[in-house]
C-alpha cells in the first residue's frame, strides 16, 4: 500500500443508495498537438465520442467500486436518440437509472473537449436538457423513489432550487456531499443555504477562491467551515492532490507521481468526477475523510491516463497500484 492509505471493509456501512445529482452529456473529445490560437487552425489527431457528463461520470466511478444497483444517478436527458443511448450506458455499467427525467422537446447536453499532447484541456458544453431540470420534477415517482433510498446524496452543479429539493427528499441521517461546480460562480450568498445542509463540500482551487474570496485554502476552508463546524472541507489541486480540512486539522495530500508507476498523463478530463466518485465510495464503507481522500487521489491520477472520459478505475486496479506506490516508496528509503 502506499503510504498512510489502509484498505477499508468490504461492504458499504448502509443499504441505501448513494445517489448522484449532476449534468449528463455526449462527449466529442478532440485530441490535438497544441491548442489553436484566435483565427489559426490546428491539425487534429483523434477525435472519440462517449457518454459523459459530470454527474453521471461521478454516478460511473462509484459504481465500479461499489457494484451494480447500489449507485443512482438523478438527471435529464432530451427527447432525442441520445437520451436512448445514454441510459443504456449507465445500465451497462450498473447505476440505476430511474431518476433520470426526460424533458419533451429539448436537446439532451453535449460537451465539446479539446486536449492537447500534455493532457490538457479546454471544455465547452451545451447544457441542454440539464439546465431544464425543475425541483418539481424530483417529485415523480422514479426520482421521488430513489431519493427515498438514498444513504449518501453527491450534489454537482444542479441548479441550487434542484439541489435543496434534492437533500430535503433523501432519508433522515443521509450524509450530503456538495460538489457546486460552476455555481461557484454566484459566490457564497447565493448556495450559503445548501452549503449550511453539507456534510462535506468538494471544490477545485478555482472554486475555493470564488467562495472565499482568498487564495490561501487553509484560511479559505476555515473561512468557509464558520458556521459550520461539522462540514468537511476538500480542496482538489489536480496533479498537485489535495488539502482535507476536517475536525479542525488541515491535512495535505501530495499528488501521484506517474513517473514511479511508469505512466503519463493524457487526457485530464474526467479525473475530478474519478476522485469524487472513488471519495464518495470510500465514505460510504466507512473510511474517514482523509483515507477516502487518498484513494480518490490515486483514482484522479489514473483517470488522467486514459483517453476516455469514464476512465476511473475498478477496486481491484486501485489495490495494485497502490501496492506499486508502496513499493516504490520502499524502493527510495
Amino acid at each position: 500500500m502506499g503510504p498512510g492509505i489502509r484498505e477499508s471493509g468490504s461492504k458499504p456501512s448502509t443499504d441505501g443508495l448513494l445517489t448522484v445529482i449532476g449534468n449528463i452529456n455526449w462527449d466529442v473529445s478532440i485530441f490535438e498537438d497544441s491548442f489553436a490560437r484566435l483565427d489559426q487552425q490546428s491539425v487534429v489527431r483523434n477525435v472519440e465520442e462517449c457518454s459523459g457528463g459530470k454527474g453521471a461520470n461521478v454516478a460511473v466511478a462509484a459504481a465500479r467500486l461499489l457494484g451494480p444497483r447500489r449507485v443512482a444517478f438523478i438527471g435529464a436527458l432530451g427527447s432525442d436518440e441520445l437520451a436512448t443511448r445514454q441510459v443504456r450506458e449507465l445500465k451497462k455499467e450498473g447505476v440505476v437509472t430511474d431518476g433520470i427525467v426526460v424533458i419533451d422537446g429539448s436537446m439532451s447536453g453535449r460537451a465539446y473537449i479539446l486536449v492537447n499532447r500534455q493532457g490538457r484541456k479546454s471544455i465547452h458544453s451545451h447544457f441542454g436538457a440539464n439546465a431544464m431540470i425543475r425541483p418539481s420534477h424530483l417529485a415523480l415517482p422514479g426520482p421521488g423513489e430513489v431519493l427515498s433510498r438514498t444513504s449518501m446524496l453527491v450534489v454537482m452543479d444542479t441548479p441550487t432550487d434542484v439541489a435543496m429539493a434534492a437533500a430535503k427528499g433523501i432519508r433522515s441521517g443521509a450524509q450530503l456531499i456538495y460538489s457546486p461546480g460552476v455555481r461557484t460562480k454566484e459566490g457564497q450568498d447565493a448556495l450559503r443555504a445548501i452549503l449550511d445542509e453539507a456534510d462535506v463540500l468538494v471544490v477545485d482551487r478555482t472554486e475555493l477562491i470564488r467562495l472565499s474570496g482568498m487564495t490561501d485554502a487553509v484560511r479559505a476552508s476555515e473561512f468557509l467551515q464558520r458556521g459550520r463546524r461539522n462540514m468537511t472541507v476538500v480542496a482538489t489541486s489536480g496533479k498537485r492532490g489535495c488539502l482535507v480540512m476536517s475536525g479542525g486539522r488541515a491535512t495535505r495530500i501530495p499528488g501521484v507521481d506517474l513517473s514511479m508507476l511508469k505512466m503519463k498523463a493524457v487526457n485530464s478530463t474526467g479525473s475530478g468526477d474519478s476522485f469524487l466518485g472513488v471519495f464518495a465510495s470510500y465514505l460510504g464503507w466507512g473510511s474517514d475523510p482523509v483515507e477516502a481522500a487518498r484513494w480518490a487521489n490515486i483514482a484522479g491520477a489514473l483517470k488522467a491516463t486514459k483517453y476516455e472520459t469514464r476512465g476511473s478505475p475498478t477496486r481491484t486496479e486501485l489495490l495494485e497500484v497502490a501496492r506499486r506506490l508502496g513499493r516504490s516508496n520502499q524502493s527510495r528509503h
